[in-house]
């Protein structure tokens, strides 16, 4: 059997079994770790249309759980105080038509907020959703985390329609393999962070803090077509170092002699087409 906790309440899934009723649900569960948790493996679970209010993380899978062929549909959860959804070996894996906010007070101490963190599996897809304002505070000589859409290296798949807005760190911070079309990614710290293998369609980034696309060492990425508009001066791209990097196209409204590329390492190779200079 496969155990789902909701707030204080547990539902028993078998394999395959679809949670909860088709008429959408409100679960208020304050500072709970989970209104869905899963503690051992469940194959082919759906989750999903469900409102979740005021978790700690909306979905949860434990230490060493694997979920694969995971649905997530129709998932909205606000108030959050640390994850929307975190799960953690989860081959073809589905979440998509989602809406995730965090709470209107930052995440503080060791509680980094992500509103979709995956840690391994490949073949999975995240589509047609939202996460939102997923914050620590700025601290002096601290590192301020917060990410939209967080991946770990060894994963794969594709994101696409989707935005990842006021998050106080990366957007969109990708590890592993992935390919992203028709994301945005608006008022982040960094809105995309791609630290391994990336190929893009389009994709947009808006009002970001401190680089639009920051690309990790040795990283390879493609973008077909990269809009980008902000009103500050902040680089358009920050390459780590022997990265290797082409972009096709852009479509850029930024303020005159915003630098274009900010190296902070050898090695690197950018090309750039047309609208990109």
């Amino acid at each position: 059997m496969i155990a789902l906790l909701l707030a204080a309440q547990a539902v028993f899934l078998t394999p395959g079994q679809t949670w909860p009723a088709p008429v959408p649900p409100t679960i208020a569960a304050p500072g709970v770790n989970g209104a869905a948790r899963l503690r051992v493996d469940a194959p082919d679970v759906t989750i999903g249309p469900v409102v979740v209010q005021d978790a700690y993380r909306a979905v949860e899978t434990d230490a060493g759980v694997d979920t694969p062929r995971i649905r997530i549909r129709g998932l909205k959860a606000t108030g959050l105080t640390r994850d929307g959804i975190r799960l953690r070996a989860a081959p073809g894996a589905l979440i998509e038509d989602f809406d995730l906010t965090h709470a209107d007070a930052p995440s503080t101490g060791e509680h980094l907020p992500q509103g979709i963190a995956i840690t391994a599996g490949t073949g999975i897809t995240i589509r047609n959703g939202r996460v939102a304002r997923f914050r620590m505070p700025v601290e002096p000589g601290k590192y301020t985390n917060g990410d939209g859409i967080a991946t770990e290296g060894g994963t794969s798949g594709t994101i696409a329609n989707t935005l990842a807005e006021d998050n106080s760190d990366g957007g969109f911070d990708i590890k592993g393999t992935w390919t992203l079309d028709r994301t945005i990614a608006r008022r982040n710290g960094r809105d995309y962070r791609f630290w391994n293998t990336v190929t893009a369609g389009t994709i947009t980034a808006e009002g970001w803090t401190s680089a639009a696309v920051w690309i990790g060492k040795g990283a390879r990425v493609r973008i077909d077509h990269l809009i980008a508009s902000n009103d500050n001066a902040a680089p358009l791209l920050i390459v780590a170092g022997s990265t290797d990097v082409v972009i096709t196209r852009c479509t850029l409204s930024r303020p005159t002699g915003a630098p274009l590329v900010k190296s902070e390492g050898s090695g690197n190779r950018v090309v750039l087409g047309a609208g990109c200079k």
